[in-house]
């Protein structure tokens, strides 16, 4: 269970972060692609650079389906609440 709380909070300070300092698409890429590429590097060290805790099938690719979309969303989702309630910058 921390391990949800860890990637969705992780997943919802991204977006934050990215629609309150970026605009447009890059705040978009950046809020889709940060925490799923961040969750493909974290599962991809611990199957193929940590040493494994026992045998059986790999399970990292649905792994990182469910957790990546998870947190891409969840990313999208924060990004989404911060545009709407940050005041809009008056354009010149």
């Amino acid at each position: 269970m921390e391990a949800w709380l860890v990637l969705l909070g992780g997943s919802a300070l991204v977006g934050a972060l990215s629609g309150w300092y970026l605009r447009g698409a890059p705040a978009w890429l950046v809020a889709a692609l940060l925490p799923a590429g961040a969750f493909l590097a974290l599962l991809l060290v611990q199957e193929y650079l940590l040493p494994s805790g026992g045998g059986g099938a790999s399970m990292w690719p649905v792994a990182f389906v469910v957790g990546g979309t998870a947190a891409a969303f969840t990313s999208c989702c924060a990004l989404l609440l911060v545009m709407a309630v940050r005041p809009r910058r008056a354009e010149p």
